[in-house]
């Protein structure tokens, strides 16, 4: 039987979660790869189908309809993790939730970084 290799994920990647309060936090290696400072305005939007989220600097893209939420100095998000929530009909009692960065996502003419939802069986 040949050897099987075992992948360990490390904290070293881009990630943004979903706190059992609501609260969206975007990691310092997303924050840098979207070049977010804190006190930063962003966009912020869902695909249900493939269960992703895509963040967007508020002064890049104009996205009609969208409403726009502020980060902390902490790289967290208030209000805007609960719609997020419901729209991908997941239960916050059951989190935190984790969605890995997948890249740049251009979109109706708005480019998003896209974070995609990891499974309840991967580990960061």
């Amino acid at each position: 039987m040949p050897f099987e290799p075992i992948v360990i994920n490390s904290r070293s990647m881009s990630y943004i979660s979903l706190d059992k309060f609501g609260r969206l936090r975007i990691n310092k290696l997303a924050m840098k790869a979207l070049k977010l400072e804190p006190h930063q305005y962003i966009v912020a939007s869902v695909d249900v189908d493939l269960k992703r989220i895509g963040i967007a600097k508020q002064e890049l893209s104009r996205v009609p309809n969208a409403s726009i939420a502020k980060l902390d100095r902490r790289g967290q998000v208030s209000g805007i993790g609960k719609r997020i929530a419901e729209k991908l009909s997941l239960n916050l009692s059951q989190a935190p939730f984790f969605f890995v960065d997948i890249g740049w996502v251009d979109d109706a003419g708005v480019r998003w970084r896209a974070f995609e939802l990891m499974e309840a069986n991967d580990v960061l």
